[in-house]
């Protein structure tokens, strides 16, 4: 169901003078903000522009507030209550002595949330059908999504660690797993490796990692890359801090999964042949289904960690859904209703691509059409609150970049929608409390 038309103003007029315009020059003008690119935007309740200041329609890094525009797609194309689906199933049916004769496959639905536990509930629900012998192995088909599982513009600094974890056809404990390590007595000394996991058996591992100082946190980078075998630490840990634990990327989840699966499997008595086949090149006889949390439950998790793997599935299955290309088929959305982008490069779901770009105006207008379309108040109150919740918003942050997009309630009621763009900032969180003081300004002066 498509999105409410928005009324929006054609393009942005020159910015005008009053409150608001001398508000935002005086923030602006900043020394911390010295160099870098600021474009800041008001729609009114209407969606009509209050405000835009000279680089809000230029296209700008949106970081994770590009999340918005893929969840409110996603709420609009798939609905509420759509439920991703995970399916175990033989490629033939089970014969009165509960024997398979042919291969178990693991039919992933592109579930970012599924977890060990969904797949011990499918391994338990299977033999619980009958099933005590496979003269197959097991297999996984993640065909529900391209198999290449990373984008081509994420860095490859990114992807080997937990937040750059790639979107599978069958994820696994939100693709993320645990390294830890024992700090030496000094800063320089080599850091033990105690283990990591969940991995797969024949996992390789290759640690760099060294003592930082006391305090330093993790600075370790894991590299790896998809279906591979090899993770690569590198970095420091913090000295003084005994089994420190950071996290990463499972480079090979639907690996994992088959060798969890046969495990919990073999463990409870069911027998493997491995017979070669010749078998049924599909699984087309279910033993066991898996549905994950309604889509409103998933957004509310993506939008309160800004989970890039959660964004990537839901960003995947609209394009799966919609047989397009993702970036057409969310770009298709917004237009339907009504938004006329300039400058729009949207190359993934999550924002993690540095090389994504949406003018702020564009932003804004992504959001005010998700709350006034078919889930709107559920989008709306997907996000976080702030302010006593007269705030409602989405932060994204990568380094020299940070950007808010949302609502704001007035002192006298005027329900406002925002967007903040910074790009080349320096490294520093203190833009977030300024910018919090700026939109607590404009929310006590009537624009």
């Amino acid at each position: 169901m498509p999105a409410g038309t928005v009324s929006v103003s054609p393009e942005i007029a020159s910015a005008p003078e009053g409150k608001i315009d001398r508000i935002f020059r005086e923030w602006s003008a900043g020394p911390q903000l010295e160099g870098a690119l600021i474009g800041f935007c008001l729609l009114d309740e209407n969606g009509r522009t209050v405000f835009a200041s000279p680089l809000a329609g230029t296209a700008l890094c949106p970081a994770s507030s590009l999340k918005t525009m893929t969840t409110g797609a996603a709420l609009g194309v798939l609905g509420s209550e759509f439920r991703f689906e995970t399916v175990l199933a033989g490629t033939a049916p089970l014969n009165p002595a509960g024997i398979l004769d042919g291969n178990l496959v693991l039919v992933g639905g592109g579930d970012p949330t599924f977890s060990q536990a969904d797949l011990a509930q499918l391994a338990d629900a299977a033999i619980a059908s009958g099933l005590n012998r496979v003269t197959g192995r097991v297999r996984v088909d993640t065909s529900f999504f391209p198999h290449d599982p990373m984008s081509d513009h994420w860095n490859w600094g990114d992807i080997g660690n937990a937040y750059g974890a790639g979107a599978f056809g069958l994820n696994l404990d939100h693709n993320r797993l645990e390294i830890h390590f024992e700090p030496g007595a000094q800063p320089g000394a080599p850091a033990k490796f105690l283990g990591g996991g969940p991995a797969l058996r024949d996992t390789r591992w290759e640690n760099h990692v060294v003592t930082g100082p006391a305090d330093s946190g993790d600075e370790v980078v894991v590299y790896s890359q998809p279906y591979g075998r090899t993770i690569t630490l590198r970095g420091t840990v913090p000295a003084g801090q005994s089994r420190f634990t950071v996290s990463g990327a499972i480079p090979d989840p639907p690996a994992l999964a088959a060798e969890m699966l046969r495990a919990r499997l073999e463990s409870s008595g069911v027998k493997f042949t491995d017979r070669a086949g010749p078998f049924a090149t599909s699984a087309t006889i279910p033993l066991a289904r898996h549905r994950s949390p309604p889509l409103p439950e998933i957004i509310d998790h993506l939008h309160k960690v800004s989970d890039n793997l959660e964004a990537q599935c839901l960003f995947l299955t609209i394009g799966q859904r919609q047989a397009a290309t993702p970036a057409d088929s969310v770009r298709q959305y917004w237009e339907n209703a009504g938004i006329a982008f300039t400058g729009l490069r949207q190359l993934d779901g999550s924002g993690l691509a540095r090389a994504n770009m949406i003018r702020p105006l564009d932003l804004a207008r992504v959001n005010f059409a998700a709350r006034h379309g078919p889930e709107g108040q559920r989008f709306y109150e997907s996000l976080t609150a702030s302010a006593n919740g007269a705030v409602r918003g989405k932060i994204g942050g990568m380094s020299g970049v940070k950007t808010q997009v949302g609502f704001l309630r007035t002192a006298t009621g005027r329900d406002l929608t925002f967007a903040l763009m910074g790009n080349g900032l320096p490294a520093s969180r203190e833009f977030w409390a300024r910018s919090g003081e700026l939109l607590e300004t404009i929310r006590t002066t009537e624009p």
